[in-house]
């Protein structure tokens, strides 16, 4: 005996399988923050970040004008690294943006230190920014939405992001620093050991927290030289309260005012 069953009941079902699909492809990509899936290799990367995120999540978390990323640095602890301290310079950083208006690329970076460090081939240094971290994980606590920063140890700022339309596509590159062999300390501790580097877009919150902890600083060696700086953008700086303040000559102008109307 078959058993019929109705058209429209197989379409219905079809159409519901379609439909789970959609949603379990949409909760793959997670909300901010977010660790990205491609990772740098050998010193490089062009990273995917529509992988990771929606164009709504982007959106919304370059809003303010600033990219935050955390890095987890996997260096060999060798030579002047250890385990408690290691660093990599960066040679280049940009975030491409794809929208349906155009393509818009941005190439200004900032992280909290920077290095003299002479580059392979070069006859003088010159000053990069630098990462510094740790093996393993760190004290931190997990950060907003139960993200665990405690495996990241540093912050890259891309800034200066402003866009018209709609993201349809993001690539981030990365290009460390190949430094000059046998030149000197700096030289031998920002080299990158061509181990993988993972990155997490950060919210705002989690950025302060993570580059504040100042991780793989305490420990570095007492030979390399470098300089650490309080962000002057962004918002791991002290936020501006969007309010701009009177002009003094208007302040001076308040107690004649309130006097002549007490006088009236």
């Amino acid at each position: 005996m078959s058993l019929h069953i109705p058209r429209s009941l197989i379409n219905l079902r079809g159409a519901a399988v379609v439909l789970a699909g959609l949603m379990f492809m949409s909760g793959v990509q997670a909300e901010i923050p977010t660790v990205l899936t491609d990772t740098v290799k050998q010193g490089s990367a062009t990273i995917n970040v529509m992988t990771d995120v929606t164009s709504a999540e982007l959106a919304d978390a370059l809003g303010g004008g600033t990219l935050f990323l955390g890095v987890d640095l996997n260096e060999a602890a060798d030579g002047l690294e250890k385990s408690t301290s290691q660093g990599v310079a960066i040679k280049q950083m940009e975030l491409i943006l794809q929208t349906t208006t155009g393509t818009f690329s941005f190439t200004t970076f900032y992280t909290n230190t920077t290095a003299m460090i002479r580059e392979a081939g070069a006859t003088q240094a010159a000053e990069y920014n630098t990462l510094f971290g740790q093996t393993g994980s760190s004290q931190l606590t997990s950060g907003s939405a139960g993200f665990d920063l405690s495996t990241f140890d540093d912050v890259i700022e891309i800034r200066d992001i402003s866009f018209t339309g709609d993201i349809v596509g993001a690539q981030i590159k990365v290009k460390f620093l190949d430094t000059a062999s046998k030149a000197g300390d700096n030289e031998s501790f920002f080299d990158y050991s061509a181990g993988f580097e993972d990155m997490a877009i950060l919210s705002a919150a989690d950025a302060q927290l993570l580059d504040s902890a100042n991780i793989g600083l305490a420990d570095a060696p007492t030979t390399i030289a470098y300089t650490t700086s309080t962000p002057s953008g962004g918002v791991i700086a002290a936020a501006p309260s969007g309010t701009p303040e009177p002009p003094w000559l208007l302040l001076g102008a308040v107690p004649a005012i309130l006097l002549a109307r007490k006088r009236r």
